[in-house]
C-alpha cells in the first residue's frame, strides 16, 4: 500500500528545502510536489525491497538514477530545447520569456538540488559533487539567465546545506532536542 507522497515526506524529513533565492530558474512548491508524487512508487519499491538501507541511502540511489536518466533526456533533446528557447526569447520580452521553461530543466535542476544535498547529508566527496554540478551547468547554462559558474554555485550551496543540517543536529549541547525545537518552533 503506498503512503501518499512518501517520498515529499521524506525529502521534508531529511531538512531538505526549495532553493527560492537563486534567478536561473523559477521554481515553486508545486513542481517539487510534483517530482516527488513521480519518483514515490519507486522510492516506496526501493523501501520494500532494500529495507537494509535508510531513507537516506535509498534517497541517494533514486536521485542517482533520476538524474542520469534526466541527462540523458537533455543531451538527446538539448537541439530542439534550445530551438524552442529561441522563438520563446526571440517572441517574448525578457521577464516573460524566462516564465516558460521545458518541464524537463525544471526538473533537472530541481534534482541536481535534491541529488546534491543528499550527498552533502552523506558527508560524500565535496570534489565529486562539484564535478556533477560543473557538467550539469554547462549543459544546462544555454536555458538560464546566469552563468555556469552561477548555476554549479547554486548546487553547490544545496550539497552544502546538506553537509550542514549534519552539523546542527549534531552540534552543541542541542542534539534531537534543539533540531526538534527548531523543526517545531
Amino acid at each position: 500500500m503506498t503512503t501518499p507522497n512518501a517520498l515529499f515526506n521524506a525529502v521534508h524529513a531529511i531538512g531538505f528545502e526549495l532553493p527560492t533565492n537563486f534567478v536561473s530558474v523559477n521554481v515553486d512548491s508545486s513542481q517539487l510536489e510534483q517530482l516527488c508524487e513521480k519518483l514515490s512508487p519507486l522510492f516506496e519499491r526501493s523501501k520494500l525491497k532494500h529495507s537494509q538501507h535508510s531513507d537516506l541511502q535509498l534517497l541517494l540511489g533514486l536521485f542517482t538514477l533520476h538524474h542520469e536518466k534526466l541527462l540523458h533526456q537533455l543531451n538527446a533533446q538539448q537541439e530542439s530545447l534550445l530551438a524552442m528557447q529561441r522563438v520563446i526569447d526571440g517572441s517574448l520580452e525578457n521577464k516573460h520569456a524566462a516564465a516558460f521553461k521545458s518541464p524537463l530543466i525544471i526538473e533537472f535542476w530541481l534534482t541536481m538540488h535534491l541529488w546534491l544535498f543528499v550527498q552533502g547529508q552523506l558527508e560524500m566527496d565535496y570534489s565529486l559533487a562539484n564535478d556533477y554540478a560543473t557538467e550539469a551547468s554547462l549543459l544546462l547554462v544555454s536555458f538560464t539567465p546566469v552563468s555556469a559558474d552561477e548555476l554549479r554555485c547554486e548546487w553547490n550551496e544545496s550539497f552544502y546545506k546538506g553537509s550542514n543540517i549534519l552539523k546542527e543536529f549534531a552540534g552543541g549541547n542541542k542534539g534531537i532536542r534543539g533540531w526538534l525545537a527548531k523543526v517545531f518552533k
